[in-house]
């Protein structure tokens, strides 16, 4: 009846059918819908009698080359479940032949049947078995010839128009279709009739049945979604497998005009862009199942090369100028109709009798014109041009504007649609999950005095697969170092002073494993040298010379490398039958050092950008710009494929130690001496740049074997003693130098100031606090209250956030007397960037959280909402001295694809050495929203700003270290 309504509501004829609706009686609609409730459950029973008699039974007794076992797990349950809705409908059917509207009763019934402990286990066992059954299925379908002949003719015989996959589907979609008819029979079911309290029961039996399976079933596609990040793990060698990352799609594409395909995959939270890898003879191609939220999607299985990988908030689709000048400016039909015309106006200047000589020749040239616009008109396809689309993609490293083109536009649209959606359901999941607190861990002083000063996590992992961090302290008279190591729960392994340091720890940066050299060769070079060594002259740039930078080597050197880089590269690629193609041909050439990582990690940049300036670089004789040279001291065993914590000294020594080396225990470390404090540490595209006291920026870089050279370095006088590098971070490639009230932006490749730009008027005061977030450079200043938003790329300031408010909401239960110190001496001491949140460190102790707003490249001041401020309940008694974050996920020594499938001759081995996985992980990390971070911050004491009025321990451990730690 109600399809017939739904028809005739289709055609137009809605006053029709609201006078049907309204003749038509409840008990006669009751009387359809008890009617179309028993017709459905016989065309159940009858296809699960088919499933067991047409297919179960044949293939057991008929078809000798399938094991019983093999059809038993195909069919689990079907028997079980048939006999249970075959009672059921008979239940029905005697309701149904005595059928009474004032008095029949069908609640009763239905509540009889799904309340039954057997029918739930019958369907819950059904339910987790029905992944496997599928399994199989394929596989014995694309594995036997015979039994899919069989099944075929099975098929035939039953009868019945649905495929047997079809049929085995049906218990999975029963029972919300039971869902809906109770609810319309309950809508037309009076309050008064005995029937309705008992259809009301059978509704919250059936409701909670349905939670039940859907349970299963969530279960079942969260664990298919981590089936299919690890399928596609063994074909990208990248990370992927997190619980809350989904796969949504796969596109092939082209880039940047080059004549190889690339792949975009599209995650819930990253994007990856891959090569395929192509391999020398025949391959034998197979496909591999993936599972995404719309339904089962195949690639082929073979190894890709990943060049980009990047959160899904990194990636901006943008309308840029280019796509104005792609437009045909000139219609290609107007442009035929005026040939068309010049061509009657050619033929009647040839009948004048009059010399015509000068207006027959521009006739032909203006016929000539029309003719080339009609042919670049013609190229100009615009079914191709509605396929491109133009992204941004915004990194630490650079900003990569890239043209993508779409095999059709229906694909382009589709995919800005699924990162639009993406985004989107981000957005929401993350206002969802608040930062939870787990515990604070009290660090016990080896040393009266002692306070926090920076930490950062390793890149990579350890020895044991666990993530650390290198949380650092001092008293002022030697240095400090606790590791906090992230296993199921953190716990701090080591409590050490730093060997030979005698100074408080300013700064530290963790710097990842060399891998530019790691497919021509299987294992990482080692270098050793003992130094103690004083150079007889450094390299040095100073502020005035023009258009230098840092040099790769000396005298020609670079070149030579060059030459030796490339035929080494040329040799392995001969022996080996990948073939890896470079994104841009800027790399091809060396051209660019802003390398790519073999594997994942940066993508560089496009081809069509400028190249960047020679590199000679020559030192600097004048002795009055001069300073001492660098003393390199200490025993020092070189591993290029392990990740190095380069530690900043008060006392001007840069330390430098092997991530997985035990510090209290090894002999194997590197000393370097420099006359001024080291401020600020940075790793930014292969090189090592430090800030000293005295204004010098100092690059450290790698030689052709990925081993650090830190005996020569280079030198450039960015700043001045007066107006020293305070802060420095990279963004977009550049490097934000905070010379006092001043930000400087460096190229990192000349090491010139691209622009400089006045923060604050006080040149007392200095750039204190400085963390990026795609094109949002965030900022305090000594001394202040206030965060400074600036655009990475047009340096615009955009908005100024107090956080004087929520500080002083959160301090409101605390003594009066300290609370209007902690007001009147409030300053930000420490900034931090985790997924979308800005945390903010005070001198109060007080931890904040902001929502940043999403910054594009367009975005001005004046667009950008005021962020909301939150204050953390828990936090520290004193100065918040850091903030820092790690990713929870744990790499572990092999990654299986489940259900044990063998990968086929363009596949990966699914077992992979621990020395690749520390080599993966050591790679730029790539954190996105999805990702579970663990947020560590490091303070004096520890306090719970709820209930810190009526503690009794108020001040007992106020001066003892804490780290406070989060989950994200």
């Amino acid at each position: 009846m109600e399809k017939m309504v739904e028809i005739l509501a289709g055609l137009g004829l809605t006053e029709p059918v609201l006078e049907y609706l309204d003749n038509v009686s409840d008990s006669d609609k009751r009387y359809h819908i008890v009617e179309e409730l028993c017709k459905n459950e016989q065309e159940y029973v009858e296809a699960l009698s088919v499933l067991k008699d047409k297919y179960m039974l044949p293939l057991k007794t008929s078809c000798s080359s399938v094991d019983e076992n093999l059809v038993d797990n195909i069919f689990y349950m079907i028997p079980e479940i048939l006999m249970h809705h075959t009672v059921y409908r008979n239940a029905l059917d005697r309701v149904w032949t005595n059928w009474d509207s004032e008095t029949s009763t069908m609640g009763n019934v239905i509540s009889a049947t799904f309340s039954k402990q057997t029918v739930i286990d019958c369907y819950l066992s059904f339910v987790e078995n029905y992944k496997t059954s599928g399994k199989v299925i394929e596989n014995a379908l694309t594995t036997k010839s015979s039994v899919q002949k069989f099944i075929e003719q099975c098929h035939k015989e039953s009868g019945n128009k649905l495929s047997m996959k079809d049929l085995i589907v049906r218990p999975i979609q029963r029972i919300p279709r039971y869902e809906l008819l109770l609810q319309r029979l309950i809508e037309h079911t009076p309050p008064g009739h005995p029937d309705f309290p008992l259809l009301k029961e059978a509704e919250k039996v059936m409701h909670d049945f349905a939670i039940k399976l859907g349970t299963v079933n969530e279960s079942q596609h969260e664990e298919d979604q981590q089936a299919t990040l690890k399928r596609l793990e063994l074909l990208l060698i990248t990370d992927l497998a997190v619980p809350d990352r989904q796969y949504i799609r796969h596109d092939m594409v082209q880039i940047m005009s080059k004549k190889d395909q690339w792949c975009v995959w599209t995650f819930s939270d990253l994007i990856i862009i891959s090569s395929l890898k192509r391999r020398s003879g025949p391959v034998t191609r197979k496909s591999i199942i993936l599972k995404s939220p719309t339904g089962q999607d195949f690639a082929e299985n073979i190894k890709h090369k990943v060049w980009l990988k990047v959160g899904l908030d990194a990636v901006e689709i943008v309308k840029s100028p280019t796509n104005l000048s792609r437009r045909n400016t000139v219609d290609p039909e107007q442009l035929e109709e005026d040939i068309g015309v010049l061509n009657d106006v050619t033929e009647l200047i040839t009948r004048l009798n009059c010399p015509h000589s000068s207006l027959e020749e521009m006739a032909k040239d203006m016929l000539s014109t029309l003719n080339k616009q009609l042919s670049e008109a013609m190229l100009r396809n615009p079914t191709a041009e509605s396929n491109k689309v133009d992204v941004l993609v915004t990194t630490q490293e650079a900003i990569y504007p890239l043209e993508i083109m779409f095999s059709s536009g229906e694909k382009r649209i589709a995919w800005e649609a699924a990162v639009s959606d993406a985004k989107q359901k981000l957005a929401q999941m993350f206002d969802k999950r608040a930062p939870e607190f787990l515990t604070p861990l009290p660090i016990t002083k080896t040393r009266a005095g002692m306070q926090f000063s920076c930490a950062a996590p390793i890149d990579g992992v350890n020895n044991s697969g666990y993530r650390e961090v290198w949380v650092c302290n001092s008293d002022g008279y030697v240095g400090h170092m606790c590791l906090l190591s992230l296993q199921p729960e953190p716990i701090v392994t080591l409590n050490t002073p730093v060997p030979g340091c005698n100074a408080r720890i300013l700064c530290i940066c963790a710097v990842p494993a060399y891998s530019g050299n790691f497919r021509r060769k299987s294992s990482g070079k080692k270098y050793q040298h003992q130094v103690i060594s004083q150079h007889p002259l450094r390299p040095r740039v100073s502020e005035d010379s023009p258009q230098l930078s840092v040099a790769e080597g000396e005298d020609g050197t670079e070149e030579e490398e060059e030459e030796k880089s490339a035929e080494e590269k040329s040799e392995s690629e001969s022996e080996s039958s990948d073939e890896d193609t470079p994104f841009p041909s800027s790399i091809e050439n060396n051209e660019d050092p802003m390398s790519v990582d073999d594997e994942e990690g940066k993508i560089p940049p496009p081809a069509d950008l400028p190249e960047p300036l020679p590199d000679p670089i020559t030192p600097n004789p004048d002795p009055v710009v001069s300073n001492p040279d660098p003393v390199t001291v200490g025993s020092w065993i070189q591993d290029s494929l392990k990740s190095t914590m380069w530690l900043g000294t008060e006392d001007g020594c840069i330390h430098v130690f092997q991530c997985t080396d035990n510090i209290k225990t090894t002999k194997n470390k590197l000393k370097i001496h420099h006359e001024s404090p080291v401020y600020c540490i940075v790793y930014l595209d292969n090189k090592v740049f430090a800030s000293l006291a005295n204004g010098d920026l100092i690059v450290y870089k790698r030689d052709t074997e990925g081993i650090w050279d830190a005996e020569n370095p280079y030198t450039r006088s960015i700043g001045t003693v007066q107006f020293p590098i305070n802060k420095m971070l990279a963004v977009a490639g550049k490097l934000w130098c905070g010379c006092q009230n001043v930000m400087k932006v460096i190229n990192p490749l000349t090491l010139s100031t691209e622009t400089s730009f006045q923060v604050i008027a006080d040149t007392d005061r200095c750039i204190q606090c400085l963390v990026c977030s795609g094109q949002g450079v965030w900022m305090a200043t000594q001394q202040s209250s206030k965060l400074l938003l600036y655009h990475a790329t047009s340096y615009e300031f955009l908005l100024e956030v107090s956080i004087a408010q929520a500080v002083a909401q959160k301090l409101q239960s605390a003594d009066d007397i300290i609370r209007q110190h902690k007001a009147a001496c409030l300053r930000i001491t420490s900034l931090m960037v985790c997924k979308d949140l800005l945390w903010v460190g005070t001198s109060a102790g007080v931890i904040l959280t902001i929502t940043m707003p999403r910054i594009t490249s367009t975005t001005m001041r004046g667009t950008i909402p005021a962020p909301t401020v939150t204050g953390l309940v828990n936090g520290h008694t004193g100065h918040v001295r850091f903030l820092t974050c790690v990713e929870m996920t744990v790499t572990s020594p092999s990654v299986k694809v489940e259900g044990g499938e063998e990968e086929g001759e363009d596949g990966l081995s699914e077992n992979l050495a621990l020395h690749d996985i520390h080599r993966r992980s050591s790679m730029a990390a790539t954190t996105t929203l999805a990702s579970r971070m663990l947020v560590i911050s490091g303070g004096d004491g520890y306090e719970d700003f709820r209930n810190n009025a009526a503690n009794e321990a108020a001040g007992r451990d106020d001066s003892t270290n804490h780290l406070l730690i989060w989950q994200v």
